[in-house]
Parts: structure tokens; C-alpha cells; sequence
């Protein structure tokens, strides 16, 4: 028996998704959506009797093909929710939150979850080693709206002058910037050390021009902000909080940089900078290699290495026509991992898990 054309979809988030992955979820519904599915994200609330009573009328009021989730807080109280009804096929997304051996994935999670969506193929061959069968586990890349990152010359020119006014970058000032979330493994703090290295010309040839742009909240925020005055760069680091004129800031930098530790497998960030044109410096962390190659597309350095982070983007500032070359070569790269891919790839599995299920 095959599926109905129309396909119905619960999506899931816990109260501590982080932005950019709700953001991702958000997407993927609205363009299952509007293909004329009926797709629906829940963010739970964060009390736990308050998520098992709101999960158990969401799978009674419908009646589901699957249910996605874009992280493990609701796997935990899915189990109690369900109980007596029938059983729908459960998704999970894994980010890249997998590390280099030290942590995989419990197998009690595992066992409550029918398919995973890897982010990479990084994650991918993370999940098999956890000994998920591969049959279990499909590579579903992150997607960026295309459109709201690609801008036409003279546009991004006004953008740029406006958004540098609003922190003060002089027109000489060589602008570095960094869209995280800010915990310990965003690496913000190696990025302070890089600019550092650069503005006291440790790092030679060094740079006094140079400033420090990063956007985001998180728990290490307060912190990024010590290391900063005890680094002695305070008037060269340029702190935003969260914004929805993403575009619009990375238009004011010359740079963008990935500086994480770990996390993402496939950072969003990255590649909205990389469509954008802008030369990118990133940390040879997880998939980064699936969306650069290395000196084509951008510059990979090694992880948590602040001096490498320095050295890439002092040759990006010297050699003003290889850093445009890398900036082409980016956005041409980013362009097959627009919203429309994303969607197709995720309908394309979610009709094939329905029509086992039937």
C-alpha cells in the first residue's frame, strides 16, 4: 500500500533548542508546507509533566506518518506519551554534537529512534561507528535561503557602510567577524587569542586595523568578555547580541570566522557567510572539509589552534585578490545547499518511511 501524496508530520523541539537549529526546523516545515503537506513544529515546554501532557495531545490530535525531532529532549518523555496509542515512525536530527570518540551516542537513545537524519557525512560515519545500521541513519545537509544571502553589488555596498556605522569600523579598519552561539566549544575565546596574536604583531606581519566582530548569546558570554580585557583587545572586540539582520552584518566584514571546538557538523553560519562572498577562515572540525576545500573555498586551520586562525587571516588581508577568489569559489560551492534541496531530500525520505510503515 502506498502513501497518500499528502504526507503528516509532527515536528519536535525542546525549550533549549538553540536558535539556529529552530530556525532549520522552521524552514523544513514551512517548505513541507507549502508543498502542500500537513506539517507542524511544537516547541515543548520545559516542565516535564507539562512536555508528556502537551506531546500526548499532539500524537492524539492527528493522525501522524512520522514524528521528527531536532533533538533529544523529547525522546526521554515520547515513551510515557505514547503509551496505548499506536506506534509512529520516530526521526531524530544529530548536529554534529558526536565527538572524536570521547562521546557517542547512548544506545538508549538509539533504540527509541526508527531514523536518524545526519546533518554531514561526518555524522553519518559517527553514527554508523556507534553501531547504528547505516540502513537507519540518511545525510540531510542544512539548508540557507539562497536569496537572503545573495545580494547584488551596489546593494550590499549601502548594507556594508550602514551596519560598520553602527559599531563604529572606520572604512581602513579590517573587519573580522563570527556568528555563534556562545558557549565554551564556539571557540570565540581562540578567536580573542587570534586577534591578539594579530594586533600585537606576535603574528607577524601583524595588524593594528584589525577588529573583532562577534554575534550571539550564550553562557559563555560574560567569560569571552574577560578574556578579552585580560587579552588587552577590549576597543578591538565588537560584541552584538542575536540579530535577525544577519545579512546585513556580514556585509560590514572583510573575514568570517569558524573558530568551534565542536558542535555543529555542518554550521549554517558558515555557509551564509560563504554565500554572502566573504572569504572564510574555519576549524578543521567534523564536516567542515564536505563544504571546503581547503585554499579553494576557504582556509581551514587547525582545531582550537589560535595561531593558525591568525595566520589565515592575515593572508586573507594581505593578498586582497586570492581572498575575492576564495569568496567566489564559496558562494558557487554554498549554492547546492539551498532551503529547496534541504526540503526535497527530507520529503523524498519521509515518503519512503511512510510507505514502510503502511
Amino acid at each position: 500500500m502506498s502513501p497518500a501524496r499528502t504526507l503528516r508530520l509532527l515536528h519536535l523541539a525542546g525549550e533549549g533548542t538553540r536558535r539556529d537549529r529552530m530556525m532549520q526546523a522552521s524552514a523544513l516545515v514551512e517548505g513541507l508546507a507549502a508543498k502542500g503537506h500537513r506539517a507542524v513544529l511544537a516547541r515543548l515546554p520545559a516542565r516535564r509533566l507539562a512536555r508528556v501532557r502537551a506531546l500526548r495531545g499532539l500524537l492524539k490530535s492527528g493522525d501522524w506518518d512520522l514524528v521528527h525531532m531536532h533533538d533529544t529532549a523529547a525522546l526521554s518523555d515520547l515513551g510515557l506519551s505514547a503509551i496505548g496509542l499506536p506506534h509512529v515512525p520516530r526521526l531524530l536530527t544529530i548536529g554534529g554534537d558526536i565527538r572524536y570518540g570521547d562521546r557517542v551516542l547512548p544506545a538508549r537513545v538509539a533504540s527509541k529512534v526508527d531514523h536518524f537524519f545526519a546533518v554531514s557525512e561526518w555524522v553519518w560515519s559517527a553514527l554508523v561507528r556507534t553501531g547504528i545500521p547505516q540502513e537507519r541513519i540518511s545525510v540531510v545537509h542544512a539548508g540557507i535561503d539562497l536569496k537572503r544571502f545573495t545580494l547584488e553589488a551596489p546593494e550590499a555596498m549601502r548594507r556594508r557602510e550602514a551596519a560598520r556605522a553602527q559599531f563604529g569600523v572606520e572604512p581602513d579598519d579590517f573587519l573580522v567577524g563570527s556568528v555563534l552561539h556562545l558557549r565554551r566549544e564556539s571557540g570565540a575565546d581562540l578567536l580573542v587569542e587570534a586577534t591578539r596574536m594579530i594586533l600585537s604583531g606576535e603574528v607577524p606581519p601583524g595588524d593594528a586595523r584589525l577588529k573583532l566582530l562577534v554575534v550571539g548569546e550564550g553562557p559563555h558570554r560574560p567569560a569571552l568578555e574577560q578574556v578579552a580585557r585580560e587579552a588587552g583587545i577590549g576597543s578591538a572586540l565588537l560584541l552584538a547580541e542575536e540579530r535577525e539582520d544577519i545579512a546585513d552584518l556580514l556585509c560590514a566584514m572583510d573575514v568570517y570566522a569558524y573558530p568551534a571546538v565542536s558542535g555543529d557538523g555542518f554550521p549554517v553560519s558558515l555557509l551564509e557567510a560563504m554565500a554572502m562572498g566573504l572569504p572564510v577562515v574555519a576549524a578543521d572540525l567534523m564536516g567542515i572539509r564536505e563544504i571546503i576545500d581547503n585554499g579553494r573555498h576557504g582556509l581551514i586551520a587547525p582545531v582550537a589552534d589560535p595561531k593558525g586562525l591568525a595566520l589565515n587571516i592575515l593572508r586573507l588581508r594581505r593578498d586582497e585578490a586570492f581572498a575575492r577568489e576564495i569568496g567566489h569559489f564559496g558562494s558557487l560551492k554554498v549554492q547546492r545547499y539551498g532551503l529547496k534541496s534541504m526540503v526535497d531530500r527530507a520529503e523524498e525520505i519521509y515518503f519512503r518511511l511512510a510507505r514502510e510503515k503502511s
